[in-house]
């Protein structure tokens, strides 16, 4: 087998070809040396394929494996006339083009991206073994761009696919020909889901919002509280992101920048949610003819208000916690005297941590805890 790089033609060492994973070597094309070497290498099943543009199904045949695809089993082919030749992917993503002669047995590995096409001949007869097939006796392949899979070989999709839009969906994360690291998409998928996650969290606030002013206080606080949830998965997904490691983390920052998490649309939005919040808060004792310094000193008089604060509380503090967590993690992969690429300190974001959404409220707890102890002082 002859194996060089399809993008400057030049000779690969057989060292370097075995040493990403594929094997090859010249086994005499006689029936009964072949057959007991394959016996020893545990592949039982196979058989015979002839491919010229003469077969009745050539075109079909030639589509179906000319785009890249790969297997869940590794690839056993055994040329036995003619020659065919494999572009195979290396680790690194570049092709590596191996041509197939008589007595070339090749395996490439279970999952390794290929495409075969004939050589300059146009005709090959070989084997082909593996230990399952598909129903159409063939290895099954799975295509790397879902649009070039033949359309026989596609199954009707799932209401569930159909529902969350599944190839849309996948279709925004990076090709493997695109992801700059192996961690990218590690990187990408926290800042996606995010988006996400802050639209269902600031639609619940927005109709609390409204359950307050409608009184309807209970199912105001649950819906604050189930943004609070929100928030502590979000906590989650950065905390998935520490595992990160920090050169990984550099090249990603350099050549996949994500911009300013400040420049999020949701983030910012999500900073303001307590101008609608307070006010609608404020209202609602206003006509209950109580304040909050009271509701916090006797809950059980007013348990209802008691949850309500309990849960924006809550929500306020897990934004302040994914701030923080925001910190750290640039702390960790950047350092604590680190800049942005923007140029801001990363101790900005320590600062932004302590910023509290509904501040008012704060304040009134404070001055629960003052009136308290005056209480309980006697001063």
């Amino acid at each position: 087998m002859r194996a060089i790089w399809s993008d400057t033609e030049e000779l690969i060492p057989e060292t370097r070809v075995r040493a990403e994973g594929i094997h090859f070597q010249k086994v005499d094309t006689n029936p009964e040396v072949y057959g007991g070497f394959m016996a020893g290498l545990d592949y039982p099943k196979y058989h015979e394929s002839i491919l010229h543009p003469g077969v009745p199904d050539y075109e079909k045949r030639a589509d179906k494996v000319v785009h890249e695809h790969c297997h869940e089993q590794p690839e056993v082919r055994f040329c036995l006339e003619g020659a065919g030749v494999f572009e195979i992917r290396s680790t690194d993503d570049r092709w590596m083009k191996c041509t197939v002669e008589p007595g070339d047995l090749l395996i490439i590995p279970a999952r390794r991206y290929h495409k075969f096409y004939l050589a300059e001949n146009k005709y090959i007869r070989h084997l082909m073994f593996s230990k399952t097939r598909g129903a159409d006796g063939q290895v099954v392949p799975q295509y790397r761009n879902a649009t070039q899979a033949p359309q026989a070989a596609k199954e009707p999709k799932t209401r569930y696919e159909e529902y969350t839009r599944y190839e849309e969906l996948l279709a925004l994360l990076p090709t493997p020909d695109k992801r700059v690291s192996r961690d990218h998409l590690l990187f990408f998928v926290p800042h996606l889901t995010t988006a996400l996650w802050l639209e269902v969290l600031l639609e619940d606030v927005s109709q609390a919002v409204k359950f307050i002013d409608e009184g309807r206080v209970l199912e105001a606080g649950d819906l604050f509280a189930r943004a609070a949830v929100i928030e502590k998965q979000l906590v989650s997904e950065l905390e998935v992101s520490e595992r990160i490691p920090p050169s990984e983390f550099a090249e990603l920052r350099h050549k996949a920048y994500a911009g300013n998490g400040g420049d999020s649309p949701g983030f910012r939005r999500l900073l303001e949610v307590g101008k609608t919040i307070v006010p609608a808060v404020e209202k609602l004792c206003a006509r209950r003819e109580v304040d909050i310094v009271t509701v916090l000193r006797k809950p059980s008089d007013h348990y209802d208000l008691h949850l309500l604060l309990r849960a924006i509380l809550e929500l306020d503090g897990w934004i302040r916690t994914w701030r923080y967590t925001h910190f750290r993690l640039a702390e960790r992969h950047l350092g604590p005297e680190a800049v942005s690429m923007k140029g801001r300190p990363v101790s900005a974001l320590l600062a932004g941590a302590e910023l509290r959404i509904v501040p008012e409220l704060w304040s009134a707890i404070t001055n629960f805890t003052h009136a308290t102890t005056q209480s309980f002082t006697g001063a």
